[in-house]
């Protein structure tokens, strides 16, 4: 799926260290905390959403930055 172009600018104003973070601190009801990986991102409420899979297991998961 394509990312949300205005989603997609303001996640990179973000630094990329902030990033990262953001995107090893997704929660997975598989394997717990894990890694976003294949995502794409979308706005949702005025907030960024990054939609894809876990790193370990493949699962859907999902992150809100606000």
């Amino acid at each position: 799926m394509k990312s949300n172009e205005l989603a997609l600018k303001r996640w990179q104003t973000m630094p990329s260290h902030i990033r990262k973070k953001l995107e090893d601190n997704v929660y997975c009801s598989t394997c717990g905390v894990t890694t976003i990986v294949d995502y794409y991102v979308d706005f949702a409420d005025y907030a960024i959403v990054l939609k894809g899979n876990c790193k370990s297991c493949n699962h859907r998961v999902a992150r809100v930055i606000d």
